[in-house]
């Protein structure tokens, strides 16, 4: 009797241990057949906003976005969508148009333009900037004059978007031409040069960005 009882345990004990093996066979070849279809799926390519060890903003700025009008429209619509269809696909070709010749990201564009005029052409500000495009035609003169390059003309910049868009090209092109490879935030000094300011200034722009970034 003690024998035969014996013998059941053991065959108990052995059917356990062999089903155990198999499960986890089992289980192994699943994770390996999903680990391959994962694989060879094909991956989403994805606009991400990430944290680097630049500072606390984003490096959405660095992304390559085509300067389309269509594109440039539907992020203008995302920073101010009360503008009519009509004005906006406007400014987003004349900005394409401006910007053509220069390797200069359209998010920095826009987000200059609406952290200082919100796209209002007609705004002077307590400092004499002008149009849409916030330029300083005093300060920036001075610096066009030294480089020998073709002074700003003020009354073609109160009433002329596609002008005031070329000379925001230019400065931006100075800009990043002086500090693109010293400085990570090189277009935040088309606002001020110091670091205080610029920090803050940033702060507005990043603001931007990631509507902007949410747009598309």
């Amino acid at each position: 009797m003690n024998t035969t009882n014996s013998m059941t345990r053991n065959f108990s004990t052995r059917n356990e241990k062999d089903l155990f093996f198999k499960i986890l066979l089992f289980s192994s070849v699943v994770i390996v057949v999903c680990a391959v279809a994962d694989m060879s799926r094909p991956k989403k390519q994805l606009i991400t906003f990430t944290h680097q060890n630049f500072d606390e903003f984003s490096n959405f700025d660095q992304i390559h976005i085509p300067s389309d009008p269509q594109v440039v429209a539907k992020m203008i619509t995302a920073l101010n969508p009360e503008l009519s269809k009509s004005r906006i696909d406007n400014i987003a070709m004349k900005i394409h148009q401006a910007f053509a010749h220069y390797k200069i990201e359209p998010q920095i564009v826009l987000a200059i333009i609406d952290t200082e005029s919100k796209f209002n052409h007609e705004l002077v500000s307590s400092t004499g900037d002008l149009s849409m495009a916030q330029v300083n035609v005093e300060v920036w003169n001075k610096e066009f004059s030294r480089l020998n390059l073709k002074l700003i003309n003020p009354e073609k910049l109160k009433v002329d978007q596609t002008y005031s868009l070329e000379v925001m090209a230019k400065i931006l092109s100075l800009l990043k031409t002086r500090y693109g490879k010293s400085d990570r935030r090189w277009y935040a000094r088309y606002h001020s040069k110091t670091r205080k300011h610029k920090k803050l200034y940033m702060a507005k722009l990043d603001t931007r960005m990631k509507i902007l970034q949410a747009s598309l």
